[in-house]
């Protein structure tokens, strides 16, 4: 057990669950989950380029397009959690879906609605429409959610029969946490704090999210493994940094130790 805190982050002791044996911070308070996602948090992601940029279009395209690959006159209902600036939306609406979103933030809800977008401004637990969607999307998200399985619960009782869901999230059974555990041991620890110190509070890898998604009763369908890219628009990374992860994912790619996973599941 170690603790994690930085500033803008939610602090908390890193615990490892004996049950399934997922990381995850403990002790966390309701009000440093709050201050991690007020007006700051809203002017930092509307600043971030990242999330408009070509580069997440394309990406969110692939995701969608590998769920429904069929030309039809029928408009898939999906429900996009924690949608942002509602860039999934847009992608989603191009491609042929009936998309809206749920997002927390109010700011970044406005914005979203401000592009003609159906999005919710409310807590995505308090979902209550059984049986309405097709398709969830939960796009970097499950990662800041205190009680993800409960979570899982919720969406699947709001999926169709035969619903698909998507959970984009970190592999933290990747070389890159390995390595960065390993310097942790001698003493460096700036690695492992930038991976567990910000506000992020689960940690997921390739094992321990399909089992959370079958204990609720999903059915894993897909679980699609990636390089995390340390290049990515609006990052800011010295060119040491760069090239370290960029080796140390290379090296694990063989493996199946890299940092990124897409689980496609089903009801």
């Amino acid at each position: 057990m170690c603790k994690m805190s930085s500033p803008l982050a939610i602090p908390g002791s890193l615990l490892h669950c004996s049950n399934c044996g997922m990381l995850y911070k403990g002790r966390i308070s309701l009000e440093s989950m709050e201050h991690a996602y007020e007006g700051e948090y809203a002017s930092t992601a509307k600043s971030e380029t990242y999330m408009s940029s070509d580069v997440t279009r394309r990406f969110f395209r692939k995701v969608l397009k590998q769920i429904n690959s069929e030309r039809s006159s029928y408009r898939p209902k999906l429900l996009d959690i924690g949608t942002g600036m509602g860039t999934l939306l847009e992608e989603a609406q191009s491609l042929g879906y009936d998309p809206e979103g749920i997002e927390l933030c109010p700011e970044l809800a406005d914005i979203a609605r401000q592009k003609g977008l159906k999005v919710h401004h409310m807590n995505a637990m308090c979902l209550n429409e059984p049986e309405k969607y097709d398709v969830i999307t939960m796009m970097d998200i499950i990662e800041h959610i205190p009680h993800p399985v409960a979570l899982l619960r919720v969406l699947h009782r709001n999926l169709k029969p035969g619903g698909k869901l998507v959970v984009y999230t970190p592999n933290h059974r990747g070389a890159i946490v390995i390595l960065a555990k390993l310097m942790a041991k001698i003493g460096m620890n700036f690695a492992i704090h930038e991976i567990f110190g910000g506000n992020h509070v689960c940690f997921f890898d390739d094992h321990t999210l399909p089992a959370a998604l079958h204990s609720v009763g999903f059915k894993m369908r897909y679980l699609w493994k990636f390089s995390y890219d340390p290049n990515r628009p609006g990052q800011k990374v010295s060119l040491v940094n760069l090239a370290i992860v960029t080796a140390v994912e290379l090296l694990g790619r063989p493996f199946g130790l890299v940092f990124r996973m897409v689980a496609y599941a089903q009801k």
